[in-house]
């Protein structure tokens, strides 16, 4: 694809985020020719090097001095550590938003809980896990933190990075999906604990898989 030349920094980051995330060209670990990508969005090095800066402080990159740009790899004591902080952080606004959301917003929610089972009944797995990661990102948004909002997205797609293998479709992820139902009943019925339990005890299943 060819950048257009209005915005060419954001452009090139949206671009290369999807490309690293999308797990068809990189796995984690690859190496990353900025060169190339220049080329193949069709602008200079400049904006594409803006977009590493913004991939290395989400943590999707890794910038090493000598040797290039790698695409981050599976480090399984960090993942937990980010599975660890995500369990405390969306825990917080999970309850935040029982408090919080508006009916608008827990309608979005349960809509984004049918999305996720229409795609995996499809067989869509990429359609399914960008709508996980979006039913998590309208989670901290119905708890009405903009700061939360954007930590969780950089956490999810942190992980994903370092999960990326090409083709694997996780186990249980019908269970997820109706953990996902269940916090949304909890934000709907106005229960803080509920809210934040379910969330907490998804998390750590999903960590207990990984570790496994």
């Amino acid at each position: 694809m060819k950048l257009h030349k209005t915005n060419l920094a954001e452009q090139a980051y949206a671009a290369l985020r999807d490309m690293l995330l999308g797990g068809e060209r990189f796995a984690p670990g690859d190496k990353i020719s900025v060169e190339d990508l220049a080329r193949q969005l069709g602008v200079s090095r400049s904006p594409v090097w803006q977009a590493i800066a913004r991939l290395e402080a989400d943590g999707i990159v890794e910038v090493r001095p000598r040797q290039g740009v790698f695409f981050v790899g599976f480090d399984l004591d960090g993942l937990l550590e980010i599975m660890e902080t995500r369990e405390v952080l969306e825990g917080a606004a999970a309850r935040l938003a029982a408090e919080r959301a508006s009916p608008g917003q827990v309608a979005e929610l349960r809509a984004s809980v049918e999305r996720q089972r229409a795609a995996l009944s499809g067989g869509a797995m990429d359609d399914y896990a960008a709508e996980a990661a979006r039913f998590h990102s309208l989670m901290a948004q119905a708890a009405g933190n903009k700061v939360m909002v954007k930590i969780v997205e950089r956490l999810w797609a942190r992980a994903k990075a370092m999960c990326i293998r090409p083709g694997a479709r996780p186990a249980l992820l019908d269970e997820r999906v109706d953990e996902h139902a269940r916090m949304v009943e909890a934000i709907a019925h106005r229960d803080p604990d509920a809210a934040e339990a379910e969330i907490r005890a998804h998390i750590r299943r999903i960590a207990r898989g990984i570790e496994a």
